[in-house]
C-alpha cells in the first residue's frame, strides 16, 4: 500500500474566551483575531483510505508555511511511498525539514507527519492506534479542565467568570482542574480559594506558573498556594519559562543541569509536588531532572515531542526514575486531542490527569465525532487508527 496523495488544509476556530498564561519574558502569543489556527495533515492511499494528522495551534511567531508549501515540502518525501516504511519516512520528513525553522513549529509539524502515518498503519492493519503504542492498558485517560487567565478581565470579572467556569465543569462529571496563575499573586490566591470551594476537597488542583516566579519568590509562593488549595505546581522557576522554552530551548538545553539543580532545591522544600514539562527539550533535560531528582511529577506534550514515539520514550524514561507523567497540551483540536487519549490509554505511568480538553477550549471541532468531555476522562475513538473522520462541512466553515 502506497501514498497516492498528500493534502493539506488550514482552519482557524475561535477560543471560548481570550486565554492566555503568565510570561516574565514578554513573548506572549498572540492569536489569529481569538482564533487557533491549525494545519490539517491528510495522505491518502489509492483504495481510499486516509491517515490523518494535525499541527496543532500554530501561533503566529512562528512563521508557519503556507499550506501549499508544506504540502510540497510533504509531497516530497512521501507521495508514491509505501507505508510499511513509515519509520523511515517521518525520518525523511525530519530531514527534509528546514533548520531555520522555529523550533516548535519544527516538533508540531513532525508530529502531525507522525500521527497521519500511524493513522493509516492503524487503518491498514484494522487495529486502533493504542494497539501500534504497546498496547491498551486503562479504558480512559483522566483529564484536568484547564483555566486560563482572561485577557484584560478586572480581578471581579474574572472570578466570577471563573466561578461559572468551574461549576460548568463539576457539573459535568470533571474530578480536575489546572489553574493558570503567575502575573498577580493575590489573585491567583483568590482564585485558587474559589475553585477548591467550588470542586470540593476531592478534587485534584494544580496550579501552572509558566515560569513566572524567581526561585526565593517561588518558594513563598508555593506555601501559599498549598494554603490556599492546590494540590502540586507546574514550572515554579522563571529558569524554565515556557516561552522561553519554546523560544530558545537551547539556552536551557546548555545549562540543564544547572536549571536542574536549582529547581531540585525548589521542590526539596516545597509543601507541594512539583510538576515540569520535558517535551519540548532535548532529552538531556530529563536525563537532568532525573538525576537531580528535580521533580515529581512529568509533563509530556506529545505534539512539542515530535510525535507519540519520542512520547513515549519520555514518559518510559521518567516511569524507570519512579515518576509518574501526564499529558500536557497546546489546545489541540480533535486530531491531536485523539492522538494524545491513544497514548494516554497505552501508557501505564500516564497516572496524573492529562490536560486533553483542547476540544473544550474551542468553539467547535472538525472532527465528524467530536469528544465529549463529560465525565472527566476521555476514551479513545473506537475504530482502526485514530478512530476518527474530518467533518467537510466543518472544514470548509472554518478555514482561514
Amino acid at each position: 500500500m502506497r501514498i497516492s496523495d498528500v493534502r493539506v488544509r488550514q482552519v482557524a476556530v475561535p477560543r471560548i474566551y481570550d486565554t492566555y498564561c503568565a510570561d516574565p519574558k514578554q513573548l506572549k502569543a498572540t492569536i489569529n483575531h481569538g482564533r487557533s489556527t491549525y494545519q490539517i495533515i491528510e495522505l491518502k492511499t489509492p483504495d481510499g483510505l486516509t491517515g490523518i494528522g494535525e499541527v496543532s495551534d500554530i501561533a503566529p511567531r512562528m512563521a508557519a508555511p503556507s499550506p501549499a508549501t508544506l504540502r510540497d515540502l510533504l509531497s516530497g518525501v512521501l507521495a508514491g511511498t509505501g507505508v510499511r516504511a513509515w519509520r523511515s519516512l517521518y525520518d525523511g520528513v525530519d530531514e527534509a525539514l528546514p533548520g531555520d525553522w522555529y523550533p516548535e513549529l519544527r516538533q508540531l509539524v513532525l508530529f502531525g507527519v507522525e500521527c497521519a502515518l500511524l493513522d493509516l498503519v492503524g487503518k491498514a492493519h484494522g487495529i486502533p492506534l493504542y494497539e501500534l503504542l504497546g498496547g491498551r492498558c486503562r479504558r480512559a485517560a483522566a483529564v484536568s479542565w484547564v483555566a486560563y487567565l482572561r485577557g484584560d478581565a478586572t480581578i471581579e470579572d474574572e472570578l466570577q467568570a471563573l466561578e461559572r467556569e468551574v461549576a460548568d465543569q463539576v457539573g459535568s462529571g470533571m474530578k480536575a482542574f489546572k489553574l493558570k496563575v503567575g502575573e498577580d499573586h493575590e489573585r491567583d490566591l483568590e482564585r485558587v480559594r474559589l475553585a477548591r470551594r467550588i470542586a470540593g476537597n476531592g478534587a485534584y488542583i494544580k496550579v501552572d506558573a509558566s515560569g513566572y516566579w524567581e526561585e526565593d519568590e517561588a518558594l513563598t509562593r508555593l506555601r501559599d498556594m498549598a494554603e490556599a488549595g492546590a494540590d502540586a505546581c507546574e514550572t515554579p522557576i522563571r529558569a524554565l519559562s515556557r516561552p522561553m522554552s519554546r523560544e530558545d530551548p537551547a539556552r536551557i538545553e546548555t545549562d540543564a543541569d544547572g536549571i536542574a539543580e536549582a529547581l531540585a532545591k525548589v521542590r526539596g522544600r516545597s509543601p507541594i509536588p512539583i510538576i515540569e514539562h520535558v517535551a519540548d527539550l532535548g532529552d538531556v533535560f530529563l536525563t537532568a531532572l532525573i538525576r537531580h531528582r528535580a521533580v515529581d511529577i512529568v509533563n509530556v506534550v506529545p505534539c512539542q515531542a515530535g510525535g507519540l514515539r519520542r512520547a513515549k520514550r519520555l514518559i518510559h524514561a521518567a516511569e524507570t526514575a519512579g515518576m509518574p507523567a501526564l499529558l500536557g497540551s497546546t489546545i489541540e483540536l480533535g486530531p491531536g486531542t485523539a492522538a494524545s487519549v491513544h497514548l494516554a490509554v497505552s501508557s501505564a505511568s500516564v497516572e496524573v490527569p492529562s490536560d486533553l480538553v483542547g476540544p473544550g477550549l474551542l468553539q467547535d471541532d472538525v472532527c465528524a465525532n467530536p469528544f465529549n468531555l463529560e465525565g472527566g476522562e476521555l476514551a479513545p475513538f473506537e475504530g482502526p487508527g485514530l478512530g476518527m473522520d474530518l467533518d467537510e462541512e466543518k472544514m470548509e466553515r472554518w478555514s482561514g
